[in-house]
């Protein structure tokens, strides 16, 4: 088996190169392997199809029928023991052994788990198969429970995961696993995300290069080792006051204060920043990793770092000589071919903030290369309301201080007008760009205080104004660079400032004099810091205000950071890298063709077995992961809405449908426990599976379709179709014309 290109990949990123065969017909393939694990030392012999562990599909019923085609069914960990009883009674009374070859006890790695799973192999000991089930195989507590497990039955067959990358997969498998579990959901983030790097700015996520720093959720600054492009897939938007909105998949985790335990009375009365830093009556905390599709828009809090060591200079010092082409150069001052004399040196001070944030909230510089005596000419101008005097003298007297220059201001009509001629500091500037596409210089990012605040101020002054309140001042800034808001953003962190940014959807003005027929609009922001800061301890909180399905695909990506926490802020939320780091061995959130590839080759090199688990939407996604490597292939959703799967029928409209539904979801925890917890979010959805019948149309033409493989390939079993396996890389697998008809 090979792959042609190198990112990571997906089975819809793919199709399977067909070639030469000898095979006449699909019914010569046969679809039954044996294998002897490693660690169990068992010999199996089957169709290597394992039906998923959710109540609505690893039931009793599903796995007497999957028997029949010799198949595996991990039984969900819902079942009380008295119906494990029933169960393993009726299998005595019929004589039906062969079934004991064909389920997995599905257990969780929870004390109370444990001693379940010990009540049903001590009732009944020719139980082979264990499946330890966790959304996420990190966990050094995993790992934990999986070598107990080992330790009390060394004879039996573990399935463990769920994993994605080659060195837990060995780990997984060195430590008692059998087959490894492999497939993690990872979530990602959509194209265009801003990310909030070590240096003050903020970069789209796909722009961001190995090597670079970002900041993470305790304000350090840490290293990017990886980009993963994640493909296309859906997201959700979610939105918060200190954002307008960011695009992720409904699986990405965010470092959130839950307010679950606390009644929204208690909340009112006592304040969020109170019940964030309070534990909990079991003495936790309630800041805790959550995935945000399980976050209620009501008891979620969105953090952010208050304190941030950002990976920059204290200060900085500009040499105007490097701009100089004509002119005199002395050890402090420059003088020019007009006899003008200026300071050569520009240091970050106040003044220099102020200058440069007025600058860029209503400032415009050019340079003129027409032939003149003294060569090319530069300009900067500022433009403000003639009523706002004091501003003006205030950047005049700012100007003098950095340059040693001397200037005055002009009104005109209802504009006041600064212009300074100085074509070697007008050069400063013109990297800064113009409109929405206007800036501060990276370079010009640092720790300064005094410099920060003059920025923060000018930006106030020229863009901004201030709402007077009895506790504290509002200070309110609006432009449509996206850019200045995040610079705006950057200076309320360094200055101990909450703030909170939405989208300008006031109308413009349409009848200004001198407007266009056509007048084109860009869009604007606005930002503005709290009467009252929001700060915890060490978070400045942020509620959800809307977390919701767009119904979109989106490009996504996610990033590798060295660090423990394995967390970076996006559109100003602490969120998790869905790729972690712990000696570089997790990579949550991999595509599953790359995921299975990888883990499959690890496994082999150790004699150990890999089940791919998720990603599968029909029989050609399932002979790819079989070609990809796989030993065993998961199968959840398309087990769903049959006879043997769990849930009731529900007729709508005349059309029958099956419950399907996660094992986090509130309807399973109504089911299971009584209702959803008090501490918790329903974490999973209900769904309405159209009614599908007997299971054994849907195994039949899985088998059918994995055999039409076989025959392409020239695979006379399914032990030869990895070896037979070349993917090709495509960007579309079918003819959409009919779209979903």
């Amino acid at each position: 088996m090979r792959i042609i290109t190198e990112p990571k990949l997906d089975f819809k990123d793919v199709l399977i190169l067909p070639k030469r065969s000898t095979l006449f017909s699909r019914s010569e393939v046969n679809l039954e392997r044996t294998y002897t694990f490693p660690n169990s030392k068992y010999t199996w012999s089957g169709v290597p199809i394992v039906v998923a562990n959710m109540d609505t599909t690893g039931t009793f019923e599903m796995a007497i029928e999957m028997a029949k085609y010799k198949c595996i069914v991990c039984i969900h960990k819902h079942y009380t023991f008295d119906d494990w009883k029933q169960f393993l009674d009726n299998i005595l009374l019929n004589n039906n052994f062969n079934i004991y070859n064909h389920f997995a006890v599905s257990v969780g790695i929870r004390d109370n788990d444990i001693k379940n799973l010990d009540k049903i192999i001590n009732y009944d000991d020719n139980i082979q198969f264990i499946c330890v089930d966790v959304a996420n195989g990190y966990s050094e507590f995993f790992l934990q429970q999986v070598k107990l497990i080992r330790s009390k039955y060394p004879t039996k067959t573990i399935i463990a995961g769920n994993v994605v990358t080659n060195e837990m997969t060995e780990e997984l498998v060195m430590n008692g696993v059998d087959i490894v579990k492999a497939g993690i959901g990872g979530g990602c983030l959509a194209e265009g995300t801003k990310i909030l790097m070590a240096n003050g700015t903020y970069k789209n996520i796909e722009d961001i290069e190995n090597g670079e720093y970002v900041i993470n959720m305790n304000g350090k600054p840490v290293k990017v080792i990886n980009k993963f492009d994640m493909g296309i897939k859906d997201v959700i938007k979610v939105r918060t006051n200190m954002n307008c909105g960011i695009l992720m998949t409904p699986n990405h985790k965010l470092y959130i204060g839950d307010l679950s335990t606390s009644s929204e009375k208690t909340v009112s009365s006592s304040g969020i920043v109170k019940n964030l830093d309070k534990l909990t009556k079991k003495k936790e905390s309630k800041y805790k990793w959550k995935e945000i599709n399980d976050c209620s828009n009501i008891f979620s809090i969105s953090l952010l770092p208050n304190k941030i060591n950002w990976k920059i200079n204290k200060n900085f010092k500009i040499d105007l000589a490097k701009y100089v082409n004509k002119g005199v150069i002395n050890k402090n001052t420059i003088i020019t071919n007009g006899n003008k004399h200026f300071n050569r040196f520009i240091e970050s001070n106040y003044d220099l903030g102020y200058i440069f944030g007025t600058y860029l909230g209503d400032g415009h510089a050019r340079i003129s290369n027409k032939n003149t005596d003294y060569g090319e000419s530069g300009c900067i101008h500022w433009y403000f309301d003639k009523k706002e005097i004091h501003i003006g003298e205030k950047l005049i007297k700012c100007l003098k201080n950095v340059l040693n220059v001397d200037i005055n201001y002009k009104i005109k009509d209802s504009i006041l007008l600064i212009e300074l001629y100085n074509t070697y500091f007008c050069k400063i500037f013109i990297p800064f760009g113009k409109k929405i596409n206007k800036h501060l210089s990276e370079e010009y990012y640092c720790s300064n205080i005094e410099y920060i605040q003059g920025i923060y101020d000018g930006l106030i002054d020229s863009d901004g104004h201030i709402e007077k309140y009895k506790i504290n001042d509002v200070h309110r800034f609006c432009n449509t660079s996206k850019y200045l808001i995040e610079l705006f953003q950057w200076c309320c962190l360094n200055l101990n400032k909450s703030f909170g940014i939405c989208e300008d959807k006031s109308e413009p003005n349409m009848n200004l004099k001198g407007l266009s027929k056509n007048p084109v609009f860009n869009k604007s922001y606005n930002i503005k810091t709290h009467t009252t800061n929001r700060f915890t301890t060490n978070y400045i909180y942020s509620r959800i205000l809307e977390n919701y399905n767009i119904n979109e695909k989106r490009q996504v990506y996610d990033i590798m950071v060295d660090c423990p926490t394995h967390s970076f802020i996006a559109e100003n939320m602490i969120v998790h890298n869905s790729v972690c780091t712990t000696r570089i061995k997790t990579g949550v959130g991999y595509p599953q063709l790359s995921a299975t590839i990888e883990c499959a080759d690890a496994a082999h090199g150790l004699k150990g077995m890999v089940m791919s688990d998720g990603g599968c939407t029909n029989s050609g996604d399932i002979a790819k992961a079989f070609g990809a490597g796989a030993d065993f292939v998961m199968l959840g959703g398309m087990f769903s809405g049959h006879d043997e799967s769990g849930g009731d029928i529900v007729e709508e409209d005349g059309v029958k449908y099956k419950e399907f539904y996660g094992m986090s979801s509130s309807t399973a925890m109504n089911k299971h426990n009584g209702g959803v917890a008090k501490y918790r979010a329903s974490e999973g959805k209900r769904v309405l599976v159209k009614y599908k019948g007997p299971v054994e149309n849907t195994i039949n033409d899985i088998m059918g379709g994995i055999r039409s493989t076989c025959t392409y390939v020239g695979a006379s079993c399914l032990k030869e179709l990895s070896k037979r396996t070349t993917f090709i890389r495509v960007t579309q697998q079918s003819n959409e014309v009919y779209g979903k008809n």
